[in-house]
């Protein structure tokens, strides 16, 4: 195969020897737009090893790593996820070790032969001492076109004696084992076949999991948040108004709203973020001027609620292009940043 016709690539192996607390570090930043990834110092450096394997597939990314001899914590809060504008799904199979979870304040264990699935743009948090595992990394309209099933992908785990896990995991090893073969022109075709895979055999239990109202139709939900999207800016945008506009009982909106934390919570989130983004590109306008624009009458409760949210304030926020982790210098640094990019292209399809 011509070397350009491979798929890019970059791979990072931190282990004992005198490079080791560098190649940690640089583990760390090119995980830095999905988690703040935290590491102990190694009891014994000889049993220490973090590797990150990352491939670019166009319409998705396919990630390996390795994680061994010391304690993980990977977090992903309110914060990380406005900075990081992902709006992705992992989809995740463990090949040795686990890792401990909580999602929504649930904890829970991912064992090796599990399937996990978790939802980029909500917040998580695992521990391990001992991972290996293949993720793909994919946009959620590639999954399910209605909003409750992919909001109900969050936490969903396969364990690894079911029939379903076992089919997905078989798949994922064989991409692995073919990902150096894989051409950039393949890749697409590779990732929608591979999607519709996992999306067909998870079905009945997103089904489950949603539990959609039998009054509201995916299409409605859909409705109501593109319509919350492109009213942001109403003062009275809240579950009285949207109740009139779409003719729904506040019993229906309500549980409609339910799985992703309740409307009241689901509006004020998107204006957060609508002004995080503002704050990030928008350098013109004042930062009450933001306030407003996003449907906040009062800057001095929009700013406790900003930093609540994110763990920072607005004007701080304004900051972080030149605090970015990773400032371009060392052609490590750079290729770590590419992967970065790559996760932008890919949650921008």
């Amino acid at each position: 195969m011509n070397s350009a016709d491979k798929l890019p690539s970059h791979s990072v192996l931190a282990e004992a020897g005198a490079d080791c607390r560098r190649k940690s570090q640089l583990f760390a930043e090119t995980l830095d737009p999905i988690f703040r990834t935290t590491m102990e110092t190694p009891e014994h450096l000889g049993d220490f090893r973090a590797g990150l394997s990352t491939y670019f597939m166009g319409p998705a990314l396919f990630l390996v790593a390795d994680m061994l001899g010391t304690n993980y914590t990977f977090s992903r809060d309110p914060g990380r996820i406005a900075r990081s504008g992902l709006d992705l799904i992992f989809v995740q199979l463990t090949l040795e070790g686990s890792d401990l979870r909580m999602l929504g304040g649930e904890a829970m264990t991912v064992e090796a032969g599990d399937i996990s699935l978790f939802d980029l743009s909500r917040p998580m948090h695992s521990e391990t001492r001992h991972c290996r595992n293949l993720t793909l990394v994919l946009p959620r309209h590639l999954l399910f076109g209605s909003e409750v099933q992919n909001d109900a992908l969050h936490g969903l785990v396969l364990k690894g004696s079911t029939s379903i896990a076992r089919l997905i995991g078989s798949h994922m090893r064989a991409l692995f084992a073919d990902m150096a073969d894989i051409t950039q022109a393949e890749a697409p075709a590779i990732v929608t076949a591979t999607a519709n895979l996992v999306t067909d055999l998870i079905a009945p239990q997103v089904a489950v999991r949603s539990q959609p109202s039998p009054t509201v139709r995916g299409a409605v939900i859909m409705e109501i948040r593109r319509y919350i999207e492109q009213n942001i800016a109403m003062p009275d945008l809240g579950p009285e108004h949207l109740c009139k506009v779409f003719g729904l009982s506040r019993a229906s909106l309500y549980r409609l709203f339910e799985p992703i934390g309740g409307v009241t919570d689901h509006i004020r989130t998107r204006r957060l973020r609508a002004a995080f983004d503002m704050l990030a590109n928008d350098g013109k306008r004042t930062v009450g001027e933001i306030a407003y624009a996003c449907g906040f009458a009062d800057i001095s409760a929009f700013s406790r609620t900003f930093r609540h949210q994110f763990g920072m304030s607005p004007s701080e926020v304004r900051e972080m292009d030149r605090k970015s982790p990773l400032a371009r210098g060392s052609l490590e640094k750079q290729a770590a940043t590419s992967v970065h990019d790559w996760l932008r292209i890919v949650g921008s399809l």
